[in-house]
């Protein structure tokens, strides 16, 4: 668990923005942000836990432009990965049911021990898809079609829903929790963007020189029974 970073980082195809905690800003032309963000996490060799702060924060799939040569879909104005750098924060064990606050530079336990506890209520209104369920109907049987003729085995579809929402979206993460308890959970707040999900599948972990994967995504195979 972590608050206030003391960076936000925001990095583009030809840029890195860095908003530091006071509120300054720096701008830095790269077409290499990630080698940016690397340079402000700080360094540590204790091994007891896999984390001890850093880089919390998001990569888009628009990201792979910056190493495969593939065409734009869409022109956007948006960063393709934006981080928060972390100093300190909480771990939780949850086996052990401990909570533990680590630091690099600051302690700041007392900011934590003052902080309110109870989330707020949510509400939302306006809930509206970008795609009904017709059409969303046809883009799955032409998927479904891809995987049989075999040009895809597997294949991600989405529908996307836009809201106007009032109130602490904790209790979101908190519902979400209820709702699907996962390994994988996340509520990362940057700025004015909040970003809330679950996955139950681990898709890479670096430990020293140990790298793990365990992806579950699949399709079954086909049978002569449809259903």
């Amino acid at each position: 668990m972590g608050f206030d970073p003391e960076y936000i980082v925001k990095g583009y195809y030809d840029k890195v923005t860095i908003q530091s905690r006071d509120g300054s800003l720096e701008t830095i032309s790269t077409d290499e942000p990630l080698a940016v963000i690397k340079d402000l996490v700080q360094k540590t060799d204790v091994q007891t836990y896999r984390y001890l702060g850093g880089a919390v924060g998001i990569i888009n799939y628009d990201a792979i432009r910056l190493w495969e040569k593939i065409p734009k879909r869409h022109n956007t104005t948006e960063p393709i990965m934006e981080f928060g750098i972390y100093n300190d924060g909480i771990l939780f064990d949850n086996k052990q049911k401990k909570s533990l606050y680590f630091y690099y530079d600051k302690n700041r336990v007392d900011e934590i021990k003052t902080s309110e506890p109870i989330f707020g209520d949510f509400n939302l209104r306006f809930l509206s898809p970008n795609l009904d369920k017709d059409e969303f109907s046809k883009i799955v049987k032409k998927a479904k079609k891809y995987i049989y003729d075999g040009d895809i085995f597997q294949v991600v579809l989405s529908r996307k829903f836009s809201f106007e929402g009032h109130g602490d979206y904790l209790k979101v993460y908190e519902k979400l929790r209820s709702l699907n308890p996962s390994p994988y959970l996340y509520h990362l707040k940057m700025g004015k963007k909040i970003t809330i999900g679950s996955s139950p599948e681990m898709l890479l972990r670096v430990t020293n020189d140990y790298v793990e994967t365990f992806p579950i995504a699949g399709t079954r195979k086909i049978s002569n029974d449809e259903i």
